[in-house]
This record gives C-alpha cells, structure tokens and sequence, in this order.
C-alpha cells in the first residue's frame, strides 16, 4: 500500500486508514471512552501539519521494523535514529503495576509521547461525532467504505479449511456493503431505477429512500479504465440526480489495478455539492483499493 510517497506492507490495517485519513483530510478517526459519559463516542482527531509528518515518519519506521525480524529497533536500517532510541527505550506498566520492557515495541513506542498523548489520552484533542438521522447513515457509509479493503483481504485469506469468498467485481462489492449497510438503516435496497430519459435506463446499485441516498459501485480490474470510469461518473451524476429520491449520491471506486493517478485529488474534485435542474445534489466520491 503506498500512502505519502511511501509503501508500506507489515502495519495493521488499521494504521493503513489513519494514514489514508490523515493524507485526506488531516485528521484521525477513531472510537475512544470517553469517562465522564461512561461509554464509547466515534471520535476525530485533527492533526497540524507537523504532527502529521512526524505521525507518518513514526509509523513507516514502524512498519520497517516490523517487516525485520530485528529484536532492537536501532538495528534495522532506515529506521531514523531518534525514533529508534524511543522505540527500543519505551515500557509500559499497568494498572496493576507490571511493568512490560523495554523493550516494548507497540506502535506507541515509535509515536512519541506527544503522539500518543494526543491519540490516546488527551479529551482536549478529541471532537466527539453525533450525528442523527441521514448524517449517520452518511457517516456510516464513509465507515462501512473504509472497512472494504480489510473486509475485502480477509475474505480471500480465511483458516484453512474453509472456503474463501472471493471480492472481484462490482456486484461483489455491493453485496458486500449491503450487508454492512443493512444494520444501519432498514429500508436499503440494491439495483434502484432511474427515470428514463430519452430511452435510456439505468440502475443505482443501492438506495435508501428513508435517507433519500443513492450509492454507485465501479469496480477498476485493469490500467486505462479510469477515464471511462471518471466518465461514467459524469453522465451518473447528471441521471441520478433525476431521482426523487436523490438528496446524496454516493460514489464508490475499487481500484483493483491501482489505476487512478491521484486518488485523493480525485475525491476532492468530484465531491461536493452542485445544483443540477435547479435540484441541490450532494455528491461525495471514495476511491479504495481491495
């Protein structure tokens, strides 16, 4: 996976959509308790400038070392030599006061203190999400959407001795975010017409009326499809804004062929808001790969 410039392929998934996250829109998100509510509130997190660079060189050197077998962190090359100091020097003691290294190389360890504080325990950093209604099921949507990849990777990877459920095109996936979808809201529903014009006929691949939502799936299986895809995007925006129920379209890209240039001035360019036939659309595009 390769994420501000670098590739990255031991971290958990995870870290791989806190980066994707941060590399979007400079933020964090995440599920934390919170103690004065006594329960748990999905949370974002904003990073500076700064504190992005350095969360990204932490976790890279991370990643290296994890992909070395090393037993010490300061003996894998690349890995920058003040993070290795921190990473091999770090111990955590618990509650119960048992005390674990150093060595302890948890990925707090390569963050820092000032990265973990603002990740793990500083409320002052944390906005808490709540959002009703439509604007959940939206929320839901961008969650259900960044769980495709691991969802997508653990189908095709299950114990040994049973079968897989291989994801390979775009009625996989819609399958797949229907049943993710399903909990959320009760009257989602695949394959929603759209009205007519000039003979034409098209079919949304899922649609909540209730949330007034329709979401399309492109699946990319090889090089030099992208434009026709950014085409068929296009006409879909101009068509499915005809649909009574049409208050949020939602548009989903498995780039299976890592075909599309730059993914995220992709999504920023499409998504947004336009007035089509006088109707006001709000339109948001995902780009992810399997």
């Amino acid at each position: 996976m390769r994420i501000f410039g670098y590739e990255f392929a031991h971290i958990d998934d995870s870290h791989i959509r806190d980066l994707e996250s941060l590399e979007r829109e400079r933020a964090i998100y995440s599920d934390h308790w919170i103690e004065e509510l006594n329960d748990f509130r999905h949370v974002r997190i904003r990073f500076t400038p700064q504190e992005v660079n350095e969360y990204v060189r932490s976790v890279k050197a991370l990643d290296d070392f994890l992909g070395s077998g090393a037993t010490w962190a300061r003996e894998v090359p690349g890995i920058p030599a003040d993070i290795a100091e921190r990473a091999d020097s770090y111990s955590v003691r618990t509650i119960h006061g048992k005390t674990y290294g150093p060595p302890w190389h948890c990925p707090a360890a390569f963050y820092g203190p000032e990265l973990e504080m603002a990740l793990c325990f500083s409320l002052e950093r944390v906005e808490i999400i709540e959002e009703l209604g439509t604007a959940a099921f939206l929320s839901t949507i961008k969650r259900a959407v960044d769980g495709l990849t691991p969802s997508i990777r653990a189908f095709g990877n299950r114990e040994k001795g049973l079968a897989t459920w291989p994801i390979t095109r775009e009625h996989d996936v819609r399958d797949l975010l229907y049943a993710m979808l399903r909990a959320s809201i009760s009257d989602i529903k695949r394959e929603e017409p759209i009205p007519s014009k000039a003979g034409a006929s098209r079919v949304a691949d899922l649609h909540s009326a209730l949330a007034r939502t329709l979401i399309e799936i492109k699946w990319i299986a090889r090089r030099g499809q992208w434009r026709r895809i950014l085409d068929e995007i296009y006409i879909d925006i101009q068509t499915y804004a005809r649909h009574p129920e049409s208050d949020h379209l939602v548009f989903v890209v498995v780039d299976a062929a890592r075909d599309v240039p730059d993914p995220h001035l992709a999504e920023a360019q499409i998504s947004g808001k336009q007035e089509i036939e006088g109707k006001i659309i709000s339109i948001r595009l995902y780009i992810r790969e399997p």
